[in-house]
């Protein structure tokens, strides 16, 4: 059956080309030529202000969308669908909740270091899912679908970049006394032995993609090469580049390409339900929601906690709640990507797919 134009791309070519990493790719490009990582203050600012735009939005959206509708999820959809939910839903936030309270009860700053690096494990595994996953969406759009061994081979790779990531994070950050609002990081002791050989996978499962993919890529339109592109600086850009410059303005980016997927699946949902409110009347209400959402999460709520309840600050600082929220957002909002995204959920095959 012959698919139209706009049943081929979240928005257009050119849209998805820089929402899904090609336009970090430029914009980092001309940081760099431009500013040469002198000017890491005004980054800093700039990326902070950024935030509350995008990045902190990017993780409300997840919240809006993943309990939206909470108590049908857990009891109409598929049982294993429902147990994900549950679990992503209800435990982990209580898990997260008992231990936090737990580590400060404790005055154990180990146990909060230790979760600081339980998130940098995370952002690592998010960010090459992601990028895995929306090249299994553009391919989908495009009805350009990869074979199991090739899901298989780039998936290999995310995972083996995901370790080398993890690894030199934990690397640099032994070297030098790193502090997150406060509290010293927990890190690991890595060697050079185990980075280059960890190096030496990353390479090999690379050359493995490569080969699988070979024939697809000599054939050029046999690939959805704007899937592949955010597959490929979502884990190369995004993960392995220490530049301090760039490290700034990677999580606004991707939070960037999250949104473009979020937006898509947000407007084929609105237009798909019979309301008496504007789809796009709808659409705003949602953004704004969203930005409402992440200001009180990564500021209002834990600044005010940090000046009127009364904790240890001789032991764990001045900025205690903001380092809790940060954390256990980032750390959850994971968990509840890892099932609302997920092939076979029925709410991404009847909107993110379904233009209206």
């Amino acid at each position: 059956m012959p698919h139209t134009t706009k049943k081929m791309y979240l928005f257009s070519p050119v849209i998805d080309f820089l929402l899904l990493g090609g336009g970090s790719l430029i914009v980092l490009l001309c940081l760099k030529l431009i500013f040469n990582g002198a000017e890491l203050a005004l980054s800093f600012t700039a990326t902070l202000f950024l935030a509350n735009i995008i990045n902190h939005p990017h993780f409300a959206h997840s919240y809006q969308i993943f309990y939206r509708n909470f108590n049908k999820k857990i009891v109409e959809y598929p049982l294993n669908l429902r147990l994900r939910y549950i679990f992503s839903g209800i435990i982990v936030p209580l898990a997260l909740l008992f231990y936090f309270v737990a580590s400060i009860y404790f005055q154990s700053l180990l146990a909060l270091g230790l979760a600081a690096n339980l998130m940098f494990f995370l952002v690592g595994w998010h960010y090459v899912k992601q990028g895995y996953g929306m090249a299994m969406v553009d391919a989908a759009l495009k009805q350009r679908f990869y074979s199991e061994y090739e899901k298989k081979c780039l998936l290999h790779n995310a995972y083996a970049v995901w370790g080398l990531a993890y690894l030199l994070v934990n690397y640099s950050m032994g070297m030098v006394n790193s502090k997150y609002y406060g509290i010293e990081y927990f890190v690991f002791p890595v060697s050079e032995a185990i980075l280059l050989a960890s190096i030496g996978i990353c390479i090999f499962t690379a050359l493995k993609a490569y080969v699988a993919l070979r024939k697809k890529i000599i054939e050029k339109n046999k690939i959805a090469w704007n899937g592949l592109l955010a597959y490929g600086v979502s884990l190369y850009a995004w993960l392995l580049i220490r530049d301090p410059l760039v490290l700034l303005w990677i999580p606004f980016f991707h939070s960037l390409q999250y949104m473009a997927v979020v937006w898509r699946y947000e407007l084929n949902r609105n237009r798909s339900m019979v309301s008496r409110v504007r789809p796009s009347l709808k659409f705003v209400f949602f953004g704004v929601i969203g930005f409402g959402l992440g200001y009180a999460g990564f500021w209002f709520f834990p600044e005010w906690l940090n000046a009127n309840v009364s904790y240890a600050k001789d032991i764990f600082g001045d900025y205690l709640f903001l380092y809790i929220f940060w954390i256990f957002i980032n750390v959850h909002h994971y968990a509840l990507d890892t099932v609302m995204w997920r092939r076979g959920n029925p709410d991404i095959q009847s909107h993110l797919f379904n233009r209206q």
